[in-house]
């Protein structure tokens, strides 16, 4: 009988609700409605000693960090919303499957992966002239200097906070685990002078803080153009300042290029440069910014088939040789690098995304026919050398060495929609995270099931 109210009462409320929107040609109805998702589930092995490294480097109790083993991934629902006169809007749910340093796996007690809000934005295109759109409210802002790869500097909506690894006393950055996803939400402006050419303005806010000097803003921009057929380049200017009590602003310029040679496309190129400038901090004493990054590379296709392929590359970004005094040399970003399972990934791994000298290749193949479904694998080996003493190390840390590492991952396409993987990382020779965690060697596994619709 309960129940017979309750469903009575709901039926006899829903005359007096708004009308809902729904597609159609009447006045304030959707013109189009997409609905998508992405279910990316995976299943976590890691050797204990890299948990107690990252304790180590947060300034924690070794074992403090997490488990060895875990469920976890990230379940997400998105409405694309167009309405009439150029107007649309993007409502994206996501869980996080690690905040504020720590993963956040299925099935721990209490449950702990809530939907927050990923991206909720509304987009008004042809603003005043038919070359601009205008962004308002939390979005992503993601920028790539190759569609295929993941990004170097900036990727707002994927990354912790600019200032991740402050250390106050002594007004310096140190490498940390920082496992945190930022919500950037404000303005971005696009302008397509010609067909080829796009040129971004964007005013984000990245954390709030309360007073307005102490929110995290980032103001930035991009233009990128085609060059040739083949070749496309961008410029980039953007400055972040807040997140702190007497913090400054950093200053960052930016140049990538990217291209392949020849008409079959046997060999591509790519190079992004960096450099910063600005302060790091006001007071008690002022402490300058300087610092640079850049990450060149090919990939050449090894035969005809375009089914084996090799690519080499380097990159680096600057760390602070001389804590404590007033020039800070590290290099600071809202990079989402994840290329290495053990040193690299952010949800993973160690997250070593500054203070950091990467000499690397790749080798791939594929797709190769498995049951009627393409099989791609992927070879990855990059010895890691840090730029600078790492500072938390103390004096059982001279050397500079992460070590090599040697990933191997395993991608089966059981349609265009899901995908089942197979990753392997192996750690060697790690003289830092012999330091840091006991063992100079280290193991990550994960199998991940990934469906999008």
């Amino acid at each position: 009988m309960p129940l017979a109210l309750t469903v009575a009462f709901l039926l006899a409320g829903q005359d007096a609700q708004e009308t809902p929107v729904t597609t159609g040609t009447d006045p304030g109805s959707a013109v189009h409605l997409q609905l998508s998702g992405h279910l990316d589930l995976h299943y976590l092995y890691r050797s204990p000693a890299i948990e107690d490294t990252g304790a180590q480097l947060n300034l924690l109790a070794p074992g403090t960090k997490g488990s060895s083993t875990q469920w976890s991934g990230r379940i997400s629902l998105r409405a694309d919303i167009e309405v009439k006169d150029f107007v649309s809007g993007v409502i994206e749910l996501e869980n996080r499957s690690f905040e504020n340093g720590i993963n956040k796996p299925f099935g721990a007690t209490p449950p702990d992966t809530p939907a927050e809000i990923k991206q909720g934005y509304i987009e008004i295109g042809q603003l005043l002239r038919p070359e601009l759109n205008l962004r308002i409210g939390v979005q992503d802002v993601t920028f790539r200097n190759r569609p295929q790869d993941e990004a170097f500097f900036m990727d707002l909506g994927e990354s912790g906070s600019f200032w991740a690894g402050f250390q106050p006393v002594g007004s310096f950055v140190s490498n940390t685990v920082d496992r945190n996803i930022t919500q950037p939400v404000g303005l971005r402006l696009f302008y397509t002078p010609f067909e080829v050419t796009t040129v971004q303005a964007f005013w984000m806010v990245v954390q709030e803080q309360g007073g307005t000097s102490l929110d995290e803003a980032v103001y930035g921009l991009v233009a990128n153009t085609l060059l040739a057929e083949n070749w496309s380049t961008w410029i980039l200017a953007t400055a972040v300042s807040g997140g702190g009590d007497r913090r400054g602003t950093i200053d960052t310029g930016g140049y990538g290029i990217d291209g392949y040679v020849g008409s079959a496309k046997d060999l591509e190129l790519f190079a992004e440069v960096y450099g910063q400038g600005g302060t790091l901090q006001h007071a008690p004493a002022a402490v300058h910014k300087e610092a640079y990054a850049f990450n060149l590379g090919a990939r050449v296709f090894v035969c005809d088939c375009h089914k084996l392929w090799l690519e080499p590359a380097v990159s680096r970004r600057s760390g602070d040789r001389h804590p404590g005094d007033d020039h800070d040399q590290t290099f600071q970003s809202y990079q989402n690098v994840n290329r290495f399972v053990i040193l690299e990934s952010h949800e993973f791994g160690l997250d070593v995304n500054t203070n950091i000298t990467v000499i690397r290749a790749a080798l791939g193949a594929g797709p190769f026919d498995l049951s009627g479904r393409p099989l791609r694998i992927q070879l990855d080996v990059g010895h890691f050398t840090a730029v600078a003493p790492i500072e938390t190390v103390g004096a059982a840390g001279n050397s500079r060495q992460w070590g090599t590492e040697t990933d191997l991952t395993f991608i089966w396409s059981y349609n265009q929609s899901f995908a089942l993987s197979l990753k392997g990382g192996w750690l060697a020779d790690s003289e830092l995270l012999k330091a840091l965690g006991g063992e100079n060697h280290a193991l990550t596994i994960v199998f991940g099931a990934d469906l999008r619709f």
